[in-house]
């Protein structure tokens, strides 16, 4: 049986939502349209209440951006695939883990080859929740882990050691207290599906940290987290009171 893969379409025109809802079902049947939003506050609504796989997102909706609706969402765990008319955003697209950037009018070939990514990434997903699965079944003195996979082979890393991760252009790059480092071609979202929400927190689009390796957090600036790698990291204004809740609960 065919893997199916939930989706979003979030796009101000409606004529531009039915073009690729036509494309998906002709080109890509294996992806299964679960709803539609014309702006970002029904689109962040439904996006939560539903929990996709793939959330397709136009630049601009209405008098706000795609990257507005991004902000208004805590915790994006979902593929990200832009869908625009508009080629100068694709740089900031990427800085938000976006797994492609589609260009009006839409290629087949393109929208097929994205979705096979998506394919690809969901049983990668799987992989990892089976491995991680098995670690679950180690002895109790065994450190926590995550497994993360690259060109170079599987990395077991223990949580205690992983002070943060951080996202560019669809990489993302695992940060340990030993100053070294690991970097995987996934988003930043499909690893904050997978570790502890108690312990790591998404403070911006780009950046997921493990609470316990806080160094400081400064009111400066709107709010800046600084770790005790001595990165100084931006706190998203929407995710702001989430944070000093997290912090409360540490003293």
């Amino acid at each position: 049986m065919q893997h199916r893969l939930s989706a979003v379409l979030v796009d101000d025109e409606s004529n531009a939502r039915l073009t690729l809802s036509r494309l998906l079902k002709m080109y890509c049947p294996e992806v299964e349209i679960i709803g539609e939003a014309g702006d970002i506050v029904t689109a962040a609504k439904l996006i939560q209440k539903l929990d996709p796989a793939i959330v397709f997102l136009d630049i601009r909706i209405g008098q706000y951006t795609g990257f507005d609706l991004l902000e208004m969402l805590p915790e994006p765990n979902f593929h990200l695939i832009f869908v625009t008319a508009y080629d100068e955003y694709a740089l900031k697209a990427f800085e938000h883990s976006a797994l492609d950037y589609l260009l009006k009018p839409i290629d087949p070939d393109r929208l097929s080859e994205v979705i096979q990514r998506c394919k690809s990434e969901q049983n990668k997903d799987h992989l990892q929740t089976r491995l991680q699965h098995m670690e679950g079944q180690w002895e109790k003195a065994e450190p926590e882990v995550i497994v993360v996979n690259n060109e170079q082979g599987y990395h077991f890393i223990p949580l205690q050691d992983l002070i943060r991760l951080s996202s560019d252009n669809g990489v993302t790059t695992f940060h340990l207290h030993n100053q070294a480092s690991v970097s995987v071609a996934k988003n930043l979202g499909a690893f904050a599906r997978l570790l502890p929400g108690e312990q790591f927190f998404r403070c911006h689009q780009s950046h997921l940290i493990n609470m316990n390796w806080i160094s400081s957090y400064l009111f400066q600036d709107g709010g800046k987290i600084i770790m005790r790698d001595q990165a100084s990291l931006p706190l998203a204004r929407a995710r702001k009171d989430t944070f000093l809740a997290k912090l409360k609960e540490l003293q």
